[in-house]
């Protein structure tokens, strides 16, 4: 056993103290020194390694060498985890990326939908519309027909059953129109446009809030549908004097007409 001074009171200690026995100064090892090549600890003042035969050429240079080597370990392993957390935000990104898509092209296939559900029921209440109007435009002047006739006691193969039932003019024209309405053919007719009045109602509310593409579109068949409703429900149930019938119904009948006309540019082709 060797004995050294201590470095702190100048005493005589073994070498293999850890600390002096006398001031209880802790004595510092001295660091290990590993190989370069292989790795293996050496002892002090080792000047070729035993395991490989490497020379062993500068000290100071195999202390740091475990520290290094655990370094590299270390910026091993955070490379690692960064790579791993990099990868984990962009498969996050992607997924929100394409989950906007996604609800973006269900958005627009919702939209196409009910733009081609609403252009259908559009076309539907404009041709549905045409044709009662046209039923009624066709009630209405053998209305007016039959309301002249009696008064003014005019002889007409479509009239005559309802102005001369027994073969002469009867006193009240307001008789030969109970024999119009009562009439199974017209009586029909007026059902029909009732029932066209009552499809057409249900078509409007569906209508009602069109798309914004359908706005403009929509105001001109609501002013279609405002003639339209004027027009047959003067068929219905005609009031007034021949007169005023005759030109509120020739009124009605020209502004449908107008609506119909100005609303067909809406129309495809």
């Amino acid at each position: 056993m060797a004995m050294i001074k201590c470095p702190d009171c100048g005493k005589q200690i073994s070498d293999k103290a850890e600390k002096c026995i006398y001031c209880g100064n802790v004595l510092k090892k001295p660091t290990q020194i590993c190989c370069l090549e292989c790795g293996t600890e050496l002892e002090k003042g080792s000047e070729v390694c035993p395991v490989c035969g490497c020379p062993i050429t500068d000290v100071s240079e195999n202390v740091p060498q475990k520290v290094e080597v655990t370094g590299v370990k270390v910026n091993k392993r955070v490379r690692k985890i960064i790579t791993v957390g990099v990868i984990v935000v962009i498969i996050i990104i992607s997924a929100l990326i394409i989950g906007n898509r996604m609800k973006m092209a269900r958005e627009n296939s919702n939209a196409q939908k009910r733009s081609e559900e609403y252009s259908a029921d559009f076309e539907r209440a404009a041709y549905t519309m045409l044709t009662g109007a046209g039923d009624a435009e066709s009630c209405g002047n053998l209305i007016k027909q039959v309301w002249y006739n009696a008064i003014y006691q005019e002889r007409d193969e479509k009239t005559n059953k309802y102005t001369m039932p027994n073969g002469y003019f009867i006193s009240d024209f307001n008789e030969a129109l109970k024999n119009l309405f009562a009439d199974t053919s017209f009586s029909r007719r007026i059902n029909s446009i009732e029932e066209n009045q009552e499809t057409l109602t249900s078509l409007m509310k569906k209508l009602k809030n069109p798309p914004e593409e359908y706005k403009d579109a929509y105001a001109s068949i609501s002013e279609l549908y405002n003639a339209y409703l004027t027009l047959t429900n003067l068929v219905i149930s005609p009031t007034g004097s021949l007169q005023t019938f005759s030109a509120d119904f020739n009124s009605a009948d020209n502004d449908t007409l107008n609506c119909y006309n100005a609303m067909e540019v809406y129309l495809e082709d």
